[in-house]
C-alpha cells in the first residue's frame, strides 16, 4: 500500500544525494497472501506462464512452471529497450523472438504486453521492477563513477521516468490488473545498475549517495502510482552486498541511509540472496557459504528496524537460486526452511525456470531439456521435497 508520507519531498528541485527524512508516518504494509509465506519466480517469456495451448518446446515447461503454484511473477523491464527515443511512446508490444541470448526453443511474442497479459490468466500477482535509463532520460555524469560506466546505468532525469511510470500504470490497468507490487529500480545499490553510488572513488568509507538517487525514484513512483490500493510499492530490490565497497553500497548500509517514512510505508523490502555465485562467465558456479547469506539477511533486518516503524517491515528475498549445483534440492530445500522460520521473511522468488546461461541459477537448462533437482524443493517447498 502507498503511504501518504511519501509524498513529502517528491519530485522537484535538486535530484541530488540528500537522505534527510521529512515524515517518519507509517502506512499498513502489505502482506504476503493470507498471511503466509508465499512463492514468486523471475520468468518474462508468455510461453512459460500462459494458460491454453504454446508453442511444443515451451508447453510442457509451462505445466511445471504452474505447478509451483506462484503467488508472484517477477518482470524485470527494461525501460531503455522500450522506449530508446525521445518523444516516441513506450512500445510495450515490441516484438520479442522468445529465444534466450539467440538460443533455441524460441517461439515470437508480443513483449511486454503479452507477459503482463500471461500473468493476469495466470491469476498470479505481477511485481515489475524497473531498470535501464535510455541516453536521452539520463542525468549527466555525477559523482564517482567506475570505468566503462554508460548512461544506461546513470539516474534518470524525473520527469522521464515519472512519464514512463505513467505509461506503465496505463498498461497495467488496460489489462485489467487490479493488483501489481512495484519497484522503483533494479539493484539501486551497485555501479551496473546506477550511478553514483558514493561521493568520491577513494573507500568504502565515501558518502554514500545512491540511497538519496533511489529515494527520489521511489517518491516519483509513489505520486504517479496515487492512492489506488491495488498498486503497492517494493523497496530494495539491492544486491547481495553484505558490507560496502569502494563502488556499491551493502544491503544493510543502503537500508539504514532510506528515509523513515519510504521503509516504514512499505509493503515489504525485496533482497537478493543468491545461493551459488556465477564464475567464469557463467561456465562454473560456487556455492555461497551459509553464514554470508545469514549475515546479509541479518543485517538488513537490523537496518529495517531500526527504523523504529510501527509494524515490522516483511522482506521478500526475490532473488534466489542454485541452478544445476551438487545437491542443489538440499541447498534450495534448508534456505527455504530457514527463510520459512524468519518471521521477518514472508516470501522467496526463484530466479528463472530457464536458467540464463550467463547467470546459471534458474531451474532447468537454456534449451528446455533438463529439469534440475532444485525443482523438487521449489515444487514441495523446502527440503522434505527432496
Amino acid at each position: 500500500m502507498l503511504a501518504s508520507a511519501v509524498l513529502a519531498g517528491c519530485g522537484g528541485g535538486d535530484e541530488g544525494a540528500s537522505t534527510a527524512s521529512t515524515a517518519t508516518t507509517s502506512a499498513p504494509s502489505a502482506p504476503a497472501p493470507s498471511g503466509r509465506f508465499a512463492i514468486g519466480i523471475t520468468e518474462a517469456n508468455p510461453h512459460l506462464i500462459a494458460p491454453g495451448a504454446q508453442p511444443a518446446a515451451f508447453a510442457p515447461w509451462r505445466d511445471r512452471l504452474v505447478a509451483l503454484k506462484p503467488d508472484y511473477v517477477r518482470v524485470l523491464v527494461d525501460w531503455a529497450r522500450l522506449q530508446p527515443e525521445r518523444g516516441r511512446a513506450p512500445d510495450f508490444a515490441q516484438p520479442a523472438d522468445g529465444c534466450l541470448r539467440g538460443g533455441p526453443p524460441c517461439a515470437p511474442y508480443a513483449g511486454l504486453r503479452a507477459t503482463l497479459d500471461a500473468i493476469a490468466r495466470l491469476k498470479a500477482e505481477p511485481v515489475l521492477v524497473l531498470y535501464g535509463t535510455p541516453p536521452w532520460a539520463a542525468r549527466r555524469v555525477a559523482g564517482c563513477e567506475r570505468p566503462g560506466t554508460t548512461s544506461y546505468q546513470r539516474m534518470p532525469k524525473l520527469a522521464a521516468y515519472r512519464s514512463f511510470v505513467r505509461s506503465l500504470l496505463a498498461l497495467t490497468r488496460s489489462l485489467k490488473l487490479e493488483h501489481v507490487s512495484w519497484s522503483a529500480w533494479n539493484e539501486p545499490n551497485t555501479p551496473g545498475f546506477l550511478n553514483p553510488q558514493r561521493s568520491g572513488c577513494g573507500n568504502d568509507q565515501a558518502k554514500a549517495v545512491s540511497p538519496g538517487l533511489y529515494t527520489k525514484l521511489v517518491r516519483t513512483m509513489a505520486t504517479t502510482l496515487g492512492d489506488d490500493p491495488g498498486q503497492r510499492m517494493l523497496l530494495g530490490e539491492t544486491a547481495g552486498v553484505p558490507e560496502g565497497r569502494p563502488k556499491a553500497v551493502g544491503a544493510a548500509e543502503f537500508a539504514r541511509h532510506l528515509p523513515d517514512d519510504l521503509v516504514c510505508g512499505a509493503a515489504a523490502w525485496a533482497q537478493h540472496a543468491h545461493l551459488v555465485r556465477p564464475r567464469g562467465g557463467g561456465k562454473r558456479i560456487d556455492k555461497v557459504p551459509v553464514a554470508e547469506t545469514a549475515r546479509l539477511l541479518t543485517g538488513v533486518e537490523r537496518a529495517l528496524d531500526g527504523h523504529h516503524c510501527s509494524k515490522q517491515v516483511p522482506v521478500w528475498i526475490t532473488e534466489t537460486g542454485v541452478g544445476d549445483a551438487p545437491h542443489g534440492c538440499a541447498i534450495a530445500g534448508r534456505q527455504l526452511d530457514t527463510w520459512k522460520r524468519d518471521r521477518q521473511v514472508r516470501a522467496a522468488f526463484q530466479y528463472t525456470l530457464r536458467e540464463d546461461p550467463v547467470f546459471p541459477v534458474g531451474l532447468a537448462d537454456p534449451q528446455l531439456t533438463t529439469l534440475y533437482p532444485a525443482y523438487r524443493a521449489w515444487r514441495e517447498r523446502g527440503v522434505a521435497g527432496c
